[in-house]
C-alpha cells in the first residue's frame, strides 16, 4: 500500500481525503460482514443437512458446507485485520509526517 501512497505528503491532504479514508474503513467493516453473513448461511445450510438427512451423502455434503463456511469466515477475518493494520499503519504514517513538518517548521 505505501509504493502508491509515497508520492502524496500529509500536509497536502484535506477533507476529502481524509473522508475518502474513513468510506475505505467502513467498505472493509461491511465486507466482513458480508463474509459473516455468508459463512453462516453455510454453516446453518451445512448443520440442516446433517441433521435431516441423518447419515448418507447428503450429509456428507452438510459437513463439506460446514468445513468451507468456517474457513470462509477465517479468511474474511484475516483480510479484515490485515487491511485495517494496514489503514491504521497509513494514518499513523500521515500523522507522524505531520509533526515531523510542524517541528520543522518551528
Amino acid at each position: 500500500m505505501a509504493f502508491y501512497t509515497n508520492r502524496f505528503s500529509a500536509h497536502r491532504f484535506i477533507l476529502r481525503d481524509w473522508l475518502a479514508l474513513d468510506r475505505t474503513i467502513l467498505a472493509n467493516e461491511r465486507t466482513i460482514l458480508s463474509f459473516t453473513r455468508t459463512a453462516l448461511v453455510l454453516i446453518l445450510a451445512g448443520m440442516t443437512f446433517i441433521r435431516f438427512f441423518g447419515a448418507n451423502r447428503w450429509s456428507d455434503l452438510g459437513y463439506v458446507t460446514l468445513v468451507i463456511g468456517v474457513v470462509l469466515w477465517l479468511v474474511g477475518f484475516r483480510l479484515y485485520l490485515k487491511r485495517k493494520r494496514d489503514y491504521h499503519a497509513y494514518v499513523d504514517e500521515l500523522h507522524r509526517e505531520e509533526r515531523d513538518d510542524a517541528a520543522a517548521s518551528l
